[in-house]
């Protein structure tokens, strides 16, 4: 516990700019639904927006850092470690894409049959399909990554310094695991979209959700288990 209070201020400054500029965004965000609704959903959090390929970067960014450990780190970790890794850059690619329907607007090609019939935007992504009453949407990226969430900021991180067992296999599985100081970015940002006065408030969380996620991960409370600096050669 006294480490996770130590990382509190254990930040650096070009992180602490980055969690600064993310919650600009999100506060300016909020004003606009109250001030200027029309301009924050059809300009601030439009589709193919400055929001949206931002929320993009973050992930595509995600990806870069976990490849480039995986391919660093093997020596030192082993296989499974960097195939944990591997695996974990892939689902921030799959986000990625997703964010943006795989380029589909921005090359221009057309939705496959099956992709217009089920995909309630008519798009080419996996995160708008639906099967009868059931909405991928909603129930996948929804209420069970919402769940997700919740268990790896605010349970996780406390069973990690508690329980030895649970530290041996989030490290086995190479799990960044949050500091205090992004746990309370998080609630903060939680807050700041519930007021947001807009049906579009999800990409507000999406944006800051994935920046916050990124920065953990490139200064996570096991960062020592990330670094090739922690090995003796």
């Amino acid at each position: 516990m006294k480490e996770m209070l130590a990382s509190l201020t254990n930040i650096k400054k070009n992180e602490l700019v980055m969690f600064i500029l993310v919650f600009l965004v999100a506060i300016v965000g909020m004003v606009l639904s109250y001030t200027n609704k029309q301009f924050y959903e059809h300009v601030y959090v439009t589709e193919d927006g400055w929001i949206e390929y931002l929320t993009f970067l973050a992930l595509l960014l995600g990806s870069i850092l976990c490849w480039h450990r995986a391919n660093i780190l093997k020596p030192f970790r082993g296989k499974f470690f960097a195939f944990c890794l591997t695996m974990m850059g892939f689902l921030f690619l799959f986000g990625a894409l997703e964010e943006i329907s795989y380029a589909q607007r921005l090359i221009g090609f057309e939705t496959p049959e099956w992709f217009k019939i089920h995909n309630t935007q008519g798009e080419f992504n996996f995160h708008n399909l639906k099967f009868g009453d059931f909405k991928v949407n909603r129930y996948i990226f929804g209420t069970f990554l919402g769940i997700l969430v919740v268990l790896y900021f605010l349970v996780m991180p406390f069973l990690y310094v508690k329980l030895e067992k649970v530290k041996n296999l989030v490290d086995k599985f190479a799990i960044p695991v949050p500091k205090l100081f992004h746990i309370a970015a998080y609630i903060l940002l939680a807050i700041i979209v519930k007021f947001i006065d807009s049906s579009r408030k999800g990409e507000i969380l999406e944006f800051g959700g994935c920046w916050i996620f990124l920065l953990m991960c490139f200064g996570p409370l096991n960062r020592q288990l990330f670094s090739r600096k922690s090995f003796e050669r």
